[in-house]
């Protein structure tokens, strides 16, 4: 790859790796090993990269190198991208490639895209390390390969929806790799995945591990974002997988009765209630009635899995000194969400903003006011000397601006057996024991109603959504569905969980000539260059992916040979993604 990926990066491989994730049925890693290849190392390791950003503490030695170590890992840099670019996240601290992403003016050169490219292609390589040289005797050799097939299928998933381009390679080389389109890419994915589901176990070894039912997720959601994926494919027939998304989220649904959603609220010795909603994200989501839910979770452990990288910036980002507990000291009172989120809440009932700027709640009372279990956000100042709003300015840089939004508290450090929040039940203060869930069943509720929807079968869809997704979180039915409501509804269900710019750009909301006609995500948060907003006059489509860093541009002689030489390419001219290629 390029100079961000460490060259000594495959040497620790051999040579051993720190006791990263301990739930994962491997035996402890001694890092004094020799250099000769050891499978229980490099299968810990695979699955670590997911939640670590190296080998040693959770602020430096990132495997990723020339960007800030805490911001550097697999879930923040995939949450950067597809949460701050779009109507869910202000991010406040002046952090350059932040405010590029919040301003909608990121390039080539912007560190956190270039981080995901790394970090995604990094990954895979330590995943085609393990696959050329573990043991495929046992069956337990054989689930580990196909789990380990199944990771990488899942960072090619993430370089299938960021960028037009990508380089696959399924082999260990040294050789600089070659790109290919977008729709070939998805091509390989869904028959890797197909493949993958076959050898996957039933049901996973340990709850860290993935089965069955996490490849059978990620294949619809794969199946459902087919027409982006082959936009510029000649061949393609739009909505020709449909049926296949409606199938393959049917299939998670009744062919994995070991997992289902949390419907049962959990009532304290002191009468403090947690939604089942709620506990999805909470300190104690690792308990056996709640991880059912997770398909596939990434570990976060105070003691065993510590990083700026995960769980603990979705917590410690929203909070500031005076509000309730949260079960961790962290404050950062760097982020915000936009009041278009809280539109999404706040429509259904008939609220303005207006009247929302009346409505002093904190988290815990909010949702009874919104008929949602999942509004579980902050208008109340509470002890921090400020009343929230809805005012809806922002300006990167200024904490003042932190208060003219309402905070999304749905990620804590609290543990649902607390009594109550203050009530510390955590295992430190300083790191959470939140796990990330990245894949959760809800979620193949939710393509099975888009499927639907999408063939016309508009009143099967509302049912699921009214009967499944709003009756688990206590949320008034909604009367009819139009595509308008239904993304809103993937928002008030997912919002926050790193997925938002997806659902987006399916729904042709992100950028491009269909979305000029719905800029509402762009409220308070325009770039501006001179004095002058960007894109006035229209937006343009590259943006619905992100561009390959400028420096594997120009390193990778392989990049503008390929690019160029497709027939299916219309950017050719620009840089092979639509962004400048700059020779430099």
């Amino acid at each position: 790859m390029n100079k961000f990926l460490k060259i000594v990066a495959l040497v620790m491989l051999v040579v051993g790796m720190t006791a990263c994730v301990h739930n994962l049925n491997t035996k402890p890693i001694d890092p004094n090993s020799s250099t000769s290849f050891n499978q229980d190392r490099m299968f810990t390791k695979c699955y670590a990269c997911l939640a670590l950003i190296g080998q040693s503490d959770a602020g430096s030695d990132s495997d990723v190198e020339d960007m800030d170590a805490g911001t550097s890992g697999f879930y923040r840099t995939i949450w950067y991208c597809n949460e701050l670019t779009t109507d869910e996240a202000w991010w406040i601290w002046n952090d350059a490639e932040s405010k590029e992403m919040n301003m909608t003016n990121w390039s080539g050169t912007n560190t956190m895209i270039r981080g995901i490219y790394t970090r995604l292609n990094l990954n895979i390589k330590y995943c085609n390390h393990y696959l050329n040289y573990a043991s495929s005797e046992t069956t337990e050799d054989q689930n580990r390969l196909a789990e380990v097939r199944f990771i990488r299928a899942l960072h090619y998933f993430y370089l299938l929806d960021m960028y037009l381009y990508a380089p696959l390679v399924t082999e260990e080389t040294s050789d600089f790799p070659h790109f290919i389109p977008r729709h070939k890419l998805y091509e390989w994915l869904v028959a890797e995945l197909n493949d993958v589901i076959t050898m996957l176990p039933a049901e996973r070894v340990s709850d860290y591990r993935v089965g069955k039912a996490a490849a059978q997720l990620l294949l619809a959601r794969v199946y459902l974002n087919a027409d982006v994926y082959n936009k510029y494919n000649k061949s393609w027939t739009k909505g020709v997988t449909w049926e296949k998304a409606y199938e393959a989220a049917t299939t998670v649904i009744t062919d994995n009765p070991q997992h289902a959603l949390v419907t049962e609220k959990v009532v304290t010795d002191s009468n403090f209630v947690y939604s089942a909603y709620q506990q999805l994200f909470m300190g104690d989501n690792h308990r056996k009635e709640i991880i059912k839910e997770s398909l596939f979770q990434i570990y976060q452990d105070a003691l065993y899995a510590q990083s700026y990288a995960g769980s603990m910036m979705l917590i410690g980002a929203q909070r500031n000194p005076g509000m309730n507990a949260w079960g961790l000291e962290a404050e950062w009172h760097s982020m915000r969400t936009s009041p278009t989120l809280i539109d999404k809440f706040l429509t259904p009932m008939g609220i303005d903003r207006n009247k929302a700027n009346t409505m002093v709640y904190d988290e815990f009372n909010m949702p009874a006011q919104l008929h949602d279990d999942r509004a579980i956000l902050c208008s109340d100042g509470l002890n921090t000397g400020y009343q929230f709003t809805l005012n809806g300015d922002m300006e990167i840089g200024d904490t003042k601006y932190l208060f003219n939004s309402w905070a999304a508290l749905k990620f804590t450090g609290v543990y649902s057996s607390a009594t109550h929040p203050n009530d510390f039940q955590g295992q430190s203060k300083s790191w959470p024991d939140t796990d990330i869930p990245l894949l959760r069943l809800a979620e193949a509720y939710m393509i099975q109603a888009e499927a639907l929807f999408r063939q016309g079968k508009n009143a099967e869809a509302l049912n699921i959504i009214n009967n499944v997704i709003r009756k688990r979180a206590n949320a008034d039915p909604l009367p009819s569905l139009d595509e308008a409501t239904l993304l809103d509804e993937w928002c008030r269900e997912f919002h926050y969980e790193g997925r938002r710019r997806i659902d987006l750009v399916r729904f042709g909301r992100f950028f491009g000539k269909e979305a000029d006609m719905n800029r509402y995500h762009w409220e308070g948060r325009m770039g501006k260059a001179d004095g002058q907003q960007f894109f006035v006059s229209g937006t343009p489509d590259h943006m619905n992916w992100f561009p390959v860093p400028s420096e594997d541009k120009r390193s990778n002689p392989n990049y503008k040979t390929d690019v160029i030489g497709d027939p299916d390419n219309i950017f050719a001219s620009e840089g092979g993604d639509g962004y400048p290629y700059d020779n430099k």
